[in-house]
């Protein structure tokens, strides 16, 4: 069974799902088995660079030299010297041609690689070819798409070669470039009437649909009728420029027929058979009523309000399925219940299963968000998130099979394309980035997503699951931040224990559990001996590394459940369950053992003493937790005082 790789930059174009149907419905009729992997991304001229970054980024995770044939249908920027959101791009063109293995090249002529698609130079002459010499037009607009575009480039470089050729008026302030939005022709035809005084050409030739769209609409605006005042072309033959009023004459790319011929060179290439550098597929002009045409035939009507009724019958009830996925998601208290809602918003798609891949690291609270023991500064780690590829974390939160319960796994499937354990011969997979802007967090996997291709679903799920993603770790981030803080804001700045607040926080609750468990706590009141002493002969430098060294020695010997404070200056209270004066006697023994070890490694010239009295709760007592305080503190004073008595002997 042989794997082909398709690299799609979707765009939300019409003629995206017509390639990718007419390139599987060829591969269905392959000889052999054969699996079509489309690794799909959305990013467009006019989106933010850190979207598109992203998006792009998903053109890195395939092992292209795992697959026996390549697919590169990313009609984008492709000049190096583009922004750098472009780089996924570019890393595409690169690996395809390092992978060693036959790269075809859809609609756009990249040097190196076999080339399918329309003549773009040809089609277009025949555009302004048919309003020169059928209709006798003479003066020309041409509204086109970005200049770094490679189908902008050949289609405006054949308008100006026809009409340099033929002795029509062609210069700079004719042309206007943008890009291949409607928007893009709402400004073309503003800035060419500005430059021409109000004085219309014959025709605007614009380099697609929509941006005859935005002609026509910007030309309706000023006053003026589409075809009577001015004559419009476009290009693509995108639905909606057939349905609308006045319809665009364009050039039909006839993209089901992509699919055969690509299939038919990648498998004359596999044979060893010769295969010309580049192959053209047919187009066709369709005269429409901006030229002045009417619409076409009633079969051909009919054809086009039968698509438009069947897209609009398959897309309704999906719509319902996104209405609720959007409701239900912000509702979603774990990932599991997010898995459960996008699957029932999947399951109308007839796809036949998926599987969520994502960083670990956005589970990890403490890894994306850091804070500073000391200073209890918070640092953002999010720039430590995959921005160039994809992480080593991921991992594999869910699988889905038609018929089949979910199965949550998180296994991990490192930073490479995982198809998943589904690889039946002939099938489709696809596979669209998740990312939070430049951010990759990981991607979702469909397997046969035709249908999601066709009713241009794939986008309204992805960016539904993208913000619920966010929303969602964002919520736990949040939940972990003030947990944190609440800790920071009862821990002791100098010794890292529990201060006054926490104590206050911590151990009433702690002796009111125990109480009604009929339990006993230990209260042990701890004393630095002769602080003023190091602080007056060493500095207070010293002094304060010696109340560091008594509460490490403390924190490293309490147990787990222990409520170690430091309750004032050089004074400490420990309170932890107890069985018996002895847990008591042992801790302590634990503390005092510790002295040396910690005040070695904080360089002290000698190990401080301690001085302690403890008192274990008796349930029946009826007794506050204050007054046990007192009564340890009065045991610690009374073993100070003998100390005292006994040096001064």
């Amino acid at each position: 069974m042989k794997k082909v790789l398709y690299i799609l930059n979707d765009c939300m174009r019409k003629f995206t799902y017509e390639r990718t149907f007419g390139l599987y419905r060829a591969i269905q009729r392959m000889d052999e088995p054969v699996n079509l992997y489309i690794v799909r991304s959305d990013g467009y001229y006019d989106f933010a660079p850190e979207h598109n970054c992203g998006e792009y980024n998903i053109f890195r995770l395939p092992d292209y030299g795992d697959y026996d044939g390549i697919f590169l249908d990313i009609n984008s920027i492709l000049d190096a010297d583009s922004d750098s959101y472009t780089r996924g791009v570019l890393y595409a063109v690169r690996a395809a041609a390092e992978a060693g293995k036959p790269v075809i090249s859809m609609a756009n002529d990249i040097d190196g690689f076999y080339y399918v698609g329309i003549d773009n130079y040809s089609a277009m002459q025949s555009v302004i070819r048919y309003l020169h010499r059928t209709m006798r037009l003479s003066d020309f607009w041409f509204a086109m798409g970005p200049a770094d575009n490679y189908e902008n480039q050949t289609r405006t470089r054949a308008l100006l070669d026809y009409c340099g050729g033929n002795g029509l008026p062609c210069e700079g302030d004719r042309l206007f470039t943008e890009s291949f939005i409607i928007e893009s022709g709402i400004h073309a035809f503003q800035h060419l009437l500005a430059r021409h005084g109000g004085k219309l050409p014959q025709a605007i030739i614009c380099a697609n649909d929509h941006i005859a769209l935005g002609v026509c609409h910007a030309a309706e605006l000023a006053g003026y009728r589409v075809p009577d005042d001015v004559m419009v072309t476009g290009f693509d033959n995108i639905d909606v420029a057939s349905y609308l009023s006045p319809s665009i004459t364009s050039v039909d790319q006839l993209c089901w027929n992509m699919g055969d011929a690509c299939m038919d060179a990648m498998r004359k290439i596999w044979a060893g058979e010769s295969v010309p550098r580049r192959i053209y597929t047919p187009t066709e002009l369709i005269l429409r009523e901006t030229t002045g045409h009417t619409m076409s035939d009633e079969e051909d009507l009919r054809r086009h309000v039968t698509e438009y009724i069947s897209h609009t019958s398959s897309i309704t009830d999906f719509n319902y399925r996104l209405s609720a996925l959007q409701y239900q998601l912000p509702a979603c208290k774990t990932i599991e219940e997010i898995c459960e809602a996008l699957v029932r918003c999947l399951s109308v798609l007839n796809c036949k299963g998926a599987s969520l891949v994502l960083d670990d690291a956005l589970f990890d609270c403490g890894g994306v968000i850091e804070f500073s023991d000391h200073t209890g500064r918070m640092r953002d780690a999010g720039d430590g998130m995959a921005v160039e590829g994809y992480s080593g974390r991921m991992k594999r939160i869910f699988t889905w099979r038609r018929g089949e319960e979910l199965c949550f796994e998180r296994r991990g499937v490192g930073s490479r394309l995982c198809p998943g354990d589904y690889s039946g011969p002939g099938e489709n997979h696809l596979f669209v980035p998740l990312h939070f802007m430049e951010h990759t967090v990981g991607y979702l996997a469909i397997w046969d997503c035709i249908e999601m291709v066709r009713i241009k679903a794939v986008s309204a799920i992805v960016n539904t699951l993208a913000v619920a993603l966010r929303n969602f770790f964002a919520q736990r981030n949040l939940s972990y931040i003030n947990h944190v803080l609440s800790g920071i804001s009862m821990k002791d700045h100098l010794t890292g224990l529990y201060n006054r607040l926490g104590y206050h926080d911590l151990a009433y609750p702690l002796y009111r559990r125990l109480c009604g468990l009929n339990e006993r706590l230990a209260i042990i009141f701890i004393d630095m001996d002769r602080l003023k002493y190091l602080n007056d002969t060493f500095g207070h430098t010293v002094g304060d590394r010696a109340i560091q060294c008594v509460s490490n020695a403390i924190r490293h010997s309490v147990p787990q459940d222990a409520i170690p404070v430091r309750y004032g200056g050089d004074e400490f209270i420990v309170l932890v369950p107890a069985k018996g004066e002895a847990d008591a006697e042992e801790l302590l023994a634990a503390i005092a053992a510790r002295l040396p070890g910690e005040a070695e490694a904080l360089n002290m010239p000698d190990a401080p003493g301690i001085s302690a009295g403890y008192v274990l709760t008796n349930p029946g007592d009826r007794i506050s937790l204050d007054d046990y305080v007192r009564q340890a503190d009065s045991l610690m004073y009374a073993e100070k005082k003998h100390k005292k008595r006994a040096r001064n002997d």
